[in-house]
């Protein structure tokens, strides 16, 4: 078994050499733009990640696009909606423990290419319900 930057222990994938990657995605959310658009704030858009178990970064950046696209339309409830086009992008965190996300590590989902993680656990909201509960201590 591999052991994740998290902690947690995964499985090696069947095709081959794979790698877990933590990528970071950008995506907005109803509220933010609305009040960015009524020049109330600044800055509307959001972040979030997702552990992705790929066979290369490559890989795992093109499903985390699906995964950002995914996210973007749920929260928004708007399947029009295009990630690309709105100018998002994603990253890989080469040292997830060291970057600005190593406080919330656990707070992200493991997942491999092909696999779809839990959309409704990975919104503003549900980072702020996981700040108040276990996983921010």
């Amino acid at each position: 078994m591999a052991r994740t930057a998290s902690g947690k222990n995964r499985q090696s994938s069947p095709y081959g050499m794979a790698h877990e990657y933590l990528v970071i995605f950008q995506y907005h959310e109803p509220e933010p733009r609305e009040l960015f658009e009524r020049g109330l704030i600044e800055d509307y858009e959001s972040s979030s990640g997702v552990f992705i178990e790929a066979g290369s970064a490559e890989e795992a950046l093109i499903w985390c696009e699906v995964i950002a696209q995914e996210l973007l339309r749920r929260v928004n409830d708007d399947r029009s909606l295009d990630w690309k086009r709105l100018g998002y992008s994603c990253w890989i965190e080469s040292t997830p423990e060291e970057s600005p996300w190593g406080h919330c590590l656990v707070f992200f989902q493991h997942v491999r290419v092909g696999e779809l993680p839990n959309i409704d656990a990975m919104s503003t909201a549900a980072y702020i319900r996981w700040q108040g509960g276990d996983g921010a201590s």
